[in-house]
């Protein structure tokens, strides 16, 4: 009995110690720590979806983007995140409409604008594309990609004079631009084929071509995130 009093007494203090060491290292959990905890994992989760869009991984980064889309937090970060992957995996049917939702939010977001007018001409919609892109030209006047794409819907929709005067802005403000020559190339074949040119469509009016899209009549979808669930506690007893 002697023996097991005298490694209690030399036990207990070093218990002692790591309990109140332990104490000191760990903070004692107050009101919001869980919050804060909850919403860092909704965050982590949409680090997780970054790393899979980087790694082409669409899919799995889709998962994890909707993941983070239940905290209202990070809800529209998320939601933009989600509608690029659909765009990248050609889903034009899931993209456009949020792509819209997105534009009713910042109506002045060039970029966003920028995500539809891609998706028109992917889709076949030329003629939203050109009036699209023509708007961001005027818009971003020194922004050589909005160039180049609207050369290229002119081109497509076979307005070649349109798209030959286009092309002479683009060798005049961007010399370096890999597609001048791709671009020469399309209007030496033309040239050299003697193509008519399809007659040019009505005036497209005064009305931008995102406001229509603002007045889209399926857009029954709220602009609101998701409201955060109400987490529920439980008290707990002691024994």
């Amino acid at each position: 009995m002697k023996l097991k009093k005298l490694c209690l007494a030399k036990v207990l203090p070093l218990v002692a110690a790591l309990i109140f060491s332990s104490c000191i290292s760990k903070p004692v959990p107050i009101l919001g720590d869980k919050k804060i905890a909850i919403d860092n994992i909704y965050l982590e989760y949409l680090n997780i979806g970054d790393v899979y869009y980087s790694l082409e991984k669409y899919d799995k980064a889709l998962e994890y983007y909707k993941l983070a889309m239940q905290n209202s937090k990070i809800y529209w970060a998320a939601y933009y995140k989600t509608a690029k992957v659909y765009a990248v995996q050609s889903n034009w049917d899931s993209a456009l409409p949020m792509y819209r939702r997105l534009l009713r939010r910042e109506k002045d977001n060039d970029s966003i604008k920028a995500s539809i007018a891609y998706i028109y001409a992917m889709t076949g919609s030329l003629k939203k594309a050109e009036r699209a892109y023509k708007e961001l030209v005027f818009l971003q006047p020194d922004n050589r990609e909005y160039l180049e794409n609207l050369i290229a819907v002119y081109f497509a929709r076979q307005h070649y004079e349109e798209g030959r005067a286009r092309l002479e802005i683009l060798i005049e403000k961007f010399p370096d631009s890999e597609n001048i020559q791709k671009f020469k190339d399309v209007l030496k074949a033309i040239d050299d084929e003697n193509s008519a040119e399809i007659p040019l469509d009505e005036e497209d009016g005064d009305k931008s071509v995102f406001e229509e899209e603002l007045e889209n009549p399926d857009q029954a979808e709220s602009d609101q995130p998701p409201a955060p669930e109400k987490s529920k506690s439980k008290d707990s007893t002691a024994d």
